[in-house]
């Protein structure tokens, strides 16, 4: 059938859909309804429809009107030769079947709307046509078109989700440690381990100090060569891999950094220094090398060891070094050129002690481009008095003192010039910004290099160069090779520090030490002793067969200062008992660590119990307090969804990367709210289980991309079938049951005062904690988020096989492992 309305010709269904459809959905002299609540036919996947409609397959509506996670208007289009009674049939009972699948009282799909661009009817799911007639008469203002706008306007739309929302909202929630003593529950604090005291001094000097002279001895002695670094394994390679690719007229080379020096960074220096470059004066030429990698990966440590260390002696004499920590860079870096100016002063004058600034002749090389114009004034001052010369060649070079741009620009030209020296000036820590303030401090680099012509290194992160290579301004940088610096793994960092403390150790040999056990008895142990226990320490983390190394590899990702941050809290936590460390570490028994002491120390680190605050791992079952609709799988199924799509490109071109609106509409089909899913990406965000397009852990915003790390994988893999991991986030997870709230601080109440539960009663806890979520999950169930591949259903199977392990350990071990769906490379 061919219709004709004065130009608008619909033949078929697709026509009816955009030309009359659409506008009667969006326009505002309609139903005024927002294009972004507006879901095509492809964002619902196919479900039976009831078979006394006459269908017997799947179908799809044409178009539903989703709004607070609720789809409230459910719309079909037809061609026009298909009686427009069909489309609504059709819509009444898809919006049957969607509303059976919610608990009684919620009828979300309440009204449908179908039309076959001739004719039209609306109403409700469960009732004849409330309005009908002529699409031609659906003109603004009409008596028909105000009918259509009260019965499913925009207004009534949103009103109606807010009464399911409401509807479907329940209690408030109840924080089991609210009800067991609140935050002096959270507060309360574990004595420090008492054996490892003598451990302090050595955790600040090899594991935390950012003193000069640590610093110098880690870069020249405990320092992570290239062909030192071991594999990860399978999962955790595919989530901290290296994401680093060349382009035309570019290329990516990597540091080896080896014991005895890094031939492609000194052949670039090299080529800078030459006496030909160095001696052209204003035809010199600057040179910018970019060095990426991921945050911690070691790019500052590199720099330091190959100043200190790996630099050839000759170009050692010869070289120049100034440091510009872009960590105290201005919130803005727009206009921060004077910062940048006077921060390279105050470095350059503390590395290069053997140039003095108050030497009268050192002022006259840094200033004698300027002195050099004005000697036509100081030559007819010198005519009248010598004496007038020299004052205002004083009183000159003391204002030049406060131009900093001036200052920079003749320490420059006074090294490289004068002195035939090279300057090399590395702006570091860029990586730590977010990826706005990288880009403009490499926009501020370039004006540094164009005013100094050095060699300046810019430490960038892997990401946003690859991200950002192509576009303004670092497309600027097209010919130039780019170094990259891989990280090392938290194993091989540890175990250099570990070596250094031990060596350090050796030389206190012969002065015993003592420690008091939980009994009250005092023992003697020998430093030999103290280096035995950090050997098995050691051995017992990071042991190939035990789950506890990935874990603690996935919390700290690629940043090597997270690492030892953590390796530092395992050492000195006073979950390690010290009968236990008598009795093994100081004799000769077996691996003594066990996994759950392990997570508890990550979870609680010196805390009695765990909370936001007090470790390195997150509550995956925890929701913000302004969600309007909470539910204690939001987060999981965040997670689960992006690591079952992190081989997927998302709109920013990049896998694995979805914006927080695509991410948004994936979770309101499974009933969860727009804002409340972003305010989860938000917290997700700051607690590094994700990662931003831009890099920023603040101020999220809806077109930012989001991508999940390891961190986040290993919440949902590893930590949610640990039985010490789930009772530990008891006390902490909103629970909307009263009963069972209460059931649950009772148990800490116990915990709180014997500082520790028997067996039955920690098994009993998790039992509960798992029947709560269990109902949970039951009563929010929608025909989108029911299967075997929800991220609630695979951390519900994941705690039931803790509670079997735990009640039958025996029986757990000798059971069939069975592959993992997290564990697929997708």
């Amino acid at each position: 059938m061919h219709i004709d309305y004065g130009g608008v010709v619909l033949q078929n269904e697709a026509d009816v859909e955009m030309r009359i459809v659409i506008p009667l959905l969006q326009g505002s002299p309609y139903l005024d309804i927002p294009e972004p609540f507006i879901k095509p036919k492809k964002y619902l996947a196919p479900t039976p429809f009831n078979r006394k409609a006459g269908l017997t397959s799947g179908g799809f509506p044409d178009f539903s009107v989703w709004i607070r996670s609720f789809p409230v208007l459910i719309v079909e289009a037809k061609p026009p030769d298909v009686p427009v009674e069909v489309g609504y049939h059709e819509a009444q009972m898809y919006a049957a079947y969607l509303n059976q699948n919610y608990p009684t009282g919620i009828n979300p799909a309440h009204f449908v709307f179908a039309t076959n661009g001739v004719d039209f009817m609306a109403g409700c799911w469960d009732s004849k046509p409330a309005i009908s007639g002529k699409v031609i008469d659906l003109l603004p203002q009409s008596t028909v078109t105000v009918e259509f706008q009260k019965l499913c306007g925009r207004l009534i739309l949103e009103d109606h989700a807010h009464k399911c929302l409401l509807a479907a909202k329940a209690k408030r929630f109840l924080l089991p440690y609210n009800l067991a003593g609140g935050q002096a529950l959270l507060r309360a604090t574990v004595n420090l381990n008492q054996f490892a005291a003598p451990l302090a001094p050595l955790l600040q000097r090899y594991f935390s100090s950012s003193k000069q002279s640590s610093i110098k001895e880690i870069v020249e002695r405990a320092y992570v060569s290239s062909d030192e670094v071991t594999e990860y394994d399978r999962i955790l390679e595919s989530l901290l891999k290296e994401r680093v690719s060349a382009r035309r007229g570019n290329t990516v080379e990597y540091l080896h950094p080896e014991r005895g020096g890094e031939e492609n960074f000194q052949r670039s220096i090299s080529i800078f220094a030459n006496d030909e470059n160095l001696s052209r004066l204003d035809r010199r030429e600057g040179h910018l090398q970019l060095i990426q990698g991921a945050v911690g990966s070691g790019k500052s440590l590199f720099m330091e060891r190959y100043k200190q260390t790996l630099q050839p002696k000759a170009a050692k004499e010869k070289t120049k070094w100034a440091t510009v920590d872009f960590l105290g860079a201005p919130v803005s870096l727009v206009g921060a050129e004077d910062w940048l100016c006077r921060t390279f002063i105050d470095s350059f004058q503390i590395d290069n002690r053997d140039i003095d600034f108050s030497d009268i002749s050192v002022l006259r090389g840094i200033y004698s481009r300027k002195l050099q114009q004005k000697k036509p004034i100081y030559a007819e001052l010198e005519k009248a008095s010598a004496e007038k010369a020299a004052i205002r060649r004083a009183e000159d070079m003391l204002e030049w003192q406060d131009n900093a741009e001036d200052t920079t620009r003749g320490i420059a030209e006074y090294i490289m010039g004068s002195r035939q020296e090279a300057l090399v000036v590395v702006m570091d820590n860029v990586d730590r910004l977010d990826r706005d303030n990288q880009l403009a401090a490499f926009q501020l680099t370039l004006w540094f290099l164009n005013l100094t012509r050095a060699f300046v290194v810019l430490q960038m992160r892997d990401e946003t160069y690859e991200r950002y290579k192509d576009r303004p301004p670092l497309d600027t940088y097209r010919t130039g090779v780019v170094f990259h610096i891989s990280p090392p793994r938290f194993i091989d960092v540890v175990k250099r520090r570990l070596e250094l403390s031990i060596e350090y150790l050796s030389k206190e040999a012969g002065r015993d030490k003592t420690y008091e056990i939980e009994s009250g008895m005092r023992i003697r142990y020998s430093v030999e002793e103290l280096q035995n226990f950090l050997t098995r320490l050691y051995n017992a983390l990071f042991d190939r067969n035990r789950n506890i190394s990935r874990v603690l590899e996935a919390l700290a990702g690629k940043d090597v200062r997270r690492a030892l941050e953590i390796f530092g809290a395992i050492i000195t936590s006073g979950y390690l008992s010290t009968t236990t460390i008598a009795s093994n570490t100081l004799g000769s028994g077996d691996v003594w660590l066990k996994e759950h002491t392990i997570l508890r120390i990550l979870m609680r680190t010196n805390r009695r119990f765990f909370s936001k605050d007090s470790g390195f791992v997150q509550n995956i079952f925890a929701y913000d307090d302004a969600c309007e609709k909470p539910d204690n799988f939001l987060l999981i199924e965040i997670l689960f969804y992006l690591f079952k799509n992190k081989k997927t490109v998302g709109l920013i071109n990049v896998e694995g990367y979805f914006t927080c609106t695509q991410i948004a509409d994936a979770m309101q089909k499974m009933g969860y709210v727009p804002d409340d899913v972003f305010l989860t990406l938000r917290h997700l965000t700051r607690t590094e289980l994700v990662v931003t397009d831009r890099m920023n852990t603040t101020d999220l915003i809806w077109q930012d991309s989001i991508r999940i790390l390891a961190a986040g994988w290993v919440h949902l893999r590893l930590l949610s079938g640990r039985f010490e991991y789930l009772f530990g986030c008891i006390p902490t997870t909103p629970i909307r049951d009263q009963k069972t709230a209460q059931q649950l601080a009772d148990l800490l109440k116990i915990e709180a005062e014997r500082g520790e539960l028997l067996f039955y009663q920690k098994l009993r806890a998790v039992e509960i904690f798992f029947e709560y979520l269990w109902h949970e999950r039951q009563a929010a169930i929608t025909p989108f988020n029911d299967g075997p591949e929800s991220g609630a259903e695979y951390v519900l199977g994941h705690i039931q096989e803790s509670i079997e392990a735990t009640k039958n350990p025996l029986k757990a071990r000798t059971k069939n492992r069975v592959e993992d769906i997290l564990d697929f490379e997708r």
